[in-house]
């Protein structure tokens, strides 16, 4: 594998990530959701009375943000929106039992790919943990680049010679 193969697939990786985040999922036999939506309905199982103000700045998004996922939740028969007190000003959320399967299945989701990322990552000796973690640091020490120019490419080549792949690295 040539350095422009995994910087390809390391750049296809961060696409892929950055399309998904951006793709709504079905969990369970719910709606479909966006990233977004999931995030809003974890937090509200996590903290049951915030209002929309607290679960604004737990997600880090402004209080019309929280409205409008809340209100698209709420239709979708994730969540009910209900008041406490004397104040008919202030909204709070709960999840509903459809709302909280959703989260249940969502998460089930997540837990098997970290099972599986975990059962890989200890099958791996030190050495390469250690190149992994290499790797990662300079990536994030370089960003924000978005593609990585093969120099094959650039004179119009396949980037496949194995000795082509050496004079690239020398020359790095």
């Amino acid at each position: 594998m040539t350095q422009c193969e995994i910087a390809r697939q390391f750049f296809d990786l961060m696409q892929a990530i950055n399309n998904a985040q951006k793709t709504p999922c079905q969990y369970d036999s719910g709606p479909a959701l966006f990233h977004a939506e999931l995030t809003l309905l974890e937090k509200i199982h996590q903290h049951p009375h915030a209002n929309a103000s607290t679960l604004s700045s737990l997600c880090g998004v402004t209080n019309s943000a929280i409205t409008q996922i809340c209100n698209k939740l709420s239709e979708k028969g994730l969540i009910e929106k209900y008041q406490r007190g004397q104040n008919r000003k202030e909204r709070y959320f709960s999840l509903t039992p459809q709302g909280e399967a959703v989260r249940l299945s969502h998460q089930e989701v997540h837990r098997e790919a970290e099972e599986t990322m975990r059962r890989y990552l200890c099958g791996l000796d030190a050495e390469s943990k250690r190149i992994i973690m290499d790797f990662m640091e300079k990536m994030r020490q370089t960003m924000p680049i978005g593609v990585f120019p093969c120099p094959c490419e650039q004179e119009g080549q396949a980037c496949i010679s194995q000795k082509r792949n050496q004079e690239a690295c020398s020359h790095a």
